[in-house]
């Protein structure tokens, strides 16, 4: 056979074998695009496989559980599941049929929240490293199913509990996945935070950074000072210079007195700290020091530079009443104030704030220039010698703290004055460097304004509302968040250690409002502190989004609709502050 013809005959016979496996390469291909379309679960997981059949979800069927920390978690979700379904599911050591298995494998590879979930007709199966992993495992589940799952009642309504086959690999791409919540501005109760830490759990978040003290409140029982609630937690009104059209129906946290306010006993804070830790959330306590500490300073106006009580402002901003580092009064006030703060929270961190500290008192205050002169805090570059003065309190609160085990988070300002060594920077400003922190070698949590701030409005059509602070965020805007800052040196990005979400509640004088500001946009939260970077994809999570909806909805949350129909008004459809209804009537 002459050469040319063997070549086209070779040729041929490659293209008789090869086109099979191209095309099975090629259908293979677009079944894991249909899969990617057909998944429902926010945060997207690493890897979706979809199998055949469903798995039903029966009054017979049972959680297996043979360790005691994964019975815990079954514990958790049975409870869950019979809110919603009305069945409740026995747990079981051992079991074959029809049966939510849960498994610890230590030898697993992975992160400590990491996962798999296997879904037959016959069962469902999570292997995890932990329980945590256990956890986020079940938030998957349950995301498969219904979305009247959610509900917080049982559903009448002929509902089949129907899991589709699966195979799910999970696992977080950051360990800080978070939200905070000021309740300093505005108050909320116990039920209302447990509420939120309810839905962090759903979107897998871990983190709620609880911002318990500023200018307008303090809201923290301290048995040692309980000037600090007596008078701290209360005021005149709702901040009627952020808003002039509140009023006094907006909120339900008046006393007796006639003033406005609120605080969490020690047993609350405890019973909050449980119900969250059983969710895998661990509670960050902030605690301003020095700045933002007006109604402390009401309370105890010794502690201060000039030892005069301020009223408690009606207004969000910055104000000039602030600790007085000088004295070492303070750092004893301080100490005492902590110590009780670390037996209530025992997480590992605490937020010292540190943020938008005015600090002209302290340079016509005696005390802070002997400390400056003392501690030999002299001006350098840009840093003032206040600006070290600063960085000297918290560094040495930070000391006390860490004999308690404790480690030190402060927002950015901390930089101005020379970072101590071990705090976390948690970055808010847009204008300054997000890098400064990691080329330092130390931690950093991002919460910067401009993408994380969730108080802010979705669109225009929400300002007219007064119920949005600051500028817009879209949904978009929202999602499109990455929490690498931009140039960071791939060898440091080891010291980012996650984001967050941030509600700041100048404008917020009920928890409606903070739902109607934190749903749905915090499914973009989760989703860029969870999912691998290159599985986020604006158009399909716009699609999951709607079914998140469903979610909200029948959970009872005052979520804002993702897509707005036109002639659309707030105030008629949702439950918001009274004053908005009126004003926009």
């Amino acid at each position: 056979m002459p050469l040319k013809t063997l070549k086209k005959t070779l040729f041929l016979c490659f293209v008789l074998v090869a086109a099979p496996a191209v095309a099975l390469f090629a259908a293979s291909k677009n079944a894991s695009a249909a899969a990617a379309k057909d998944c429902p679960i926010v945060p997207i997981p690493v890897s979706y496989t979809p199998q055949s059949g469903n798995f039903v979800l029966k009054p017979t069927t049972q959680i297996v559980a043979s360790t005691p920390e994964a019975q815990a978690v079954a514990n958790y979700f049975v409870k869950e599941i019979e809110r919603a379904t009305g069945m409740s599911l026995k747990v079981a050591k051992a079991g074959i049929n029809n049966a939510i298995v849960l498994k610890i494998s230590k030898p697993t590879k992975g992160d400590d929240e990491s996962y798999t979930l296997e879904v037959s007709s016959m069962s469902a199966v999570i292997t995890a490293k932990t329980p945590a992993g256990l956890f986020y495992g079940l938030q998957t589940l349950r995301q498969l199913m219904p979305p009247e799952i959610y509900s917080r009642t049982p559903v009448k309504e002929g509902v089949t509990w129907s899991v589709p086959a699966v195979k799910i690999a999970d696992k977080p791409r950051f360990k800080w996945r978070g939200l905070h919540l000021d309740c300093g501005r505005h108050f909320f109760s116990k039920k209302d935070i447990m509420r939120i830490i309810d839905a962090m759990s759903w979107h897998k978040l871990n983190r709620f950074h609880w911002h318990l003290t500023e200018d307008q409140g303090w809201r923290l029982e301290i048995k040692k000072f309980p000037k600090l609630t007596k008078i701290g937690a209360w005021r005149k009104d709702l901040l009627v210079g952020e808003n002039k059209n509140f009023v006094k129906e907006d909120s339900d946290n008046w006393n007796s007195a006639g003033q406005y306010g609120g605080f969490y006993t020690q047993k609350d804070v405890h019973e909050i700290v449980e119900y969250a830790r059983e969710r895998f959330i661990t509670i960050v306590p902030e605690i301003e020091i020095p700045g933002h500490s007006v109604a402390a300073l009401n309370a105890y106006p010794e502690y201060s530079c000039d030892g005069k009580p301020q009223e408690i402002p009606l207004k969000g901003g910055v104000y000039s009443k602030v600790f007085c580092p000088g004295k070492e009064a303070t750092f004893k006030f301080w100490e005492a104030v902590f110590t009780e703060v670390c037996e209530m929270f025992p997480g590992e961190y605490i937020h010292l704030g540190a943020d938008e500290c005015p600090k002209g008192s302290w340079k016509n205050c005696a005390d802070c220039q002997k400390r400056i002169k003392t501690e030999k805090l002299h001006a350098e570059g840009k840093r003032s010698a206040e600006d070290k003065l600063q960085s000297y309190a918290i560094a040495r609160v930070q000391k006390f703290l860490e004999k308690k085990g404790k480690k030190v988070i402060a927002w950015d300002e901390i930089t101005e004055g020379g970072i101590p060594n071990n705090v976390t920077v948690m970055h808010w400003r847009e204008y300054t460097d997000a890098k400064i922190a990691p080329n330092d070698g130390k931690d950093l949590i991002i919460a910067t304004r401009n993408k994380c701030y969730y108080n802010w409005g979705y669109a225009k059509e929400d300002q007219e509302f007064l119920l949005s602070q600051g500028s817009i965020m879209s949904m978009q805007q929202a999602y499109d968040f990455e929490p690498i800052p931009n140039g960071l040196d791939p060898k440091l990005q080891k010291h980012v250690l996650g984001a967050q979400a941030a509600f700041w509640s100048e404008k917020t004088p009920n928890a409606q409002i903070v739902e109607f500001h934190l749903f749905p946009r915090l499914s973009a939260m989760s989703e860029s502190t969870w999912s691998p970077k290159e599985r986020k994809n604006w158009s399909d999570f716009a699609r999951r989004v709607e079914i998140q909806q469903k979610r909200y909805k029948a959970a009872g949350i005052n979520a804002r609709p993702t897509v707005i129909p036109p002639g659309y008004k707030a105030y008629e459809r949702y439950d918001l502050s009274k004053s908005a209804k009126s004003k926009s009537k």
